[in-house]
């Protein structure tokens, strides 16, 4: 009889620099990857009867990637925070890595990974997460899951439920020196890495691609612009709210999430010059919206954005 591959048995690994480190993945991960079909009339003036064009398959698309982890007190997440918000050493583009899926009857590889989106999810009464989005080279059936280490220091995160989600016990958040904790009941903040990749068509690897493995294949990208933006749902309260459809510009923005422990962990988002418009939602309880960007350009974003540890 033959097996399936259940998408809640996946183990997702991710490889970088020659590092393997097992992710706390919940079960809503997805990626692909598609062909560009080139078709061609094959119609004659012998053969009028050919209406259908034939295809011409000759290189890939990016691959796609998402999924979502939890924010948790241990250092799992440090590996994957980092590539979403670090530089490459000495250059302005990002580090790469490859994803691995490993199913009991299968194991999926993604190529030369990218992060292209970073959403953390605050929301009361939830825990803290992360849903990653990205771009790879290649898609590939049948791989075979790394089991060294090219740094023996670092450790195999070995899997365990036993792991310590991060509550939003602490929230905090100030636009403008103006506190907006009271009544907050959503903040979302998201990390787009705008990128591209370089064209990759060449005619000699059109002439020798015949299958799969022989297709073109995108290989390097460069980074065009990065954008960290947000919002921040809030009650619309007697007590304040003077921002009440109103906008800014040039205006620092802290927000900050995790538990009350003498050793905070969470996150925390210490920006500046930043704009910001606000806008009324007319419902059953009246709330407001701050939808805001920041425009400084940081060469450190991780001097800006911090995980854990923070005070």
């Amino acid at each position: 009889m033959a097996n399936y591959n259940i998408l809640k048995q996946a183990e997702v690994y991710l490889v970088y620099a020659g590092n393997r480190h097992r992710l706390h993945v919940t079960s809503d991960i997805s990626f692909s990857q598609t062909f560009t079909d080139n078709t061609y009339p094959v119609k004659t003036l012998h053969e009028q009867h050919k209406m259908h064009e034939a295809s011409n398959i000759k290189k890939a698309n990016a691959a796609n990637f998402e999924f979502t982890i939890p924010i948790l007190d241990e250092n799992d997440l440090d590996v994957v925070f980092n590539l979403l918000v670090d530089y490459k050493s000495g250059t302005n583009t990002l580090n790469t890595f490859d994803l691995y899926i490993k199913l009991p009857n299968d194991v999926y590889k993604l190529e030369t990974c990218v992060i292209t989106n970073g959403t953390f999810l605050i929301e009361k009464l939830e825990n803290l997460k992360l849903t990653i989005g990205g771009q790879a080279s290649k898609l590939t059936r049948g791989a075979t899951l790394p089991t060294t280490q090219t740094n023996p220091s670092v450790v195999v995160q070995a899997y365990t439920q036993n792991r310590t989600y991060q509550r939003i016990e602490h929230l905090f958040v100030s636009i403008d020196g103006t506190e907006l904790t009271e009544g907050i009941y959503k903040v979302s903040i998201e990390l787009q890495n705008d990128i591209e990749w370089t064209p990759y068509t060449t005619v000699n690897d059109a002439l020798s691609a015949v299958d799969a493995a022989t297709l073109m294949y995108p290989s390097t990208f460069v980074l065009k612009k990065r954008i960290l933006s947000g919002s921040v749902g809030q009650y619309v309260l007697n007590t304040f709210n003077a921002d009440v459809q109103q906008w800014k510009t040039g205006v620092p923005i802290l927000i900050a999430a995790g538990n009350t422990s003498t050793n905070f962990q969470g996150l925390r988002f210490d920006l500046e010059d930043c704009s910001f418009t606000n806008r009324n939602n007319v419902e059953d309880v009246f709330t407001q919206f701050y939808d805001w960007k920041m425009n400084h350009n940081p060469t450190d974003l991780g001097s800006k954005i911090k995980f854990n540890n923070i005070t």
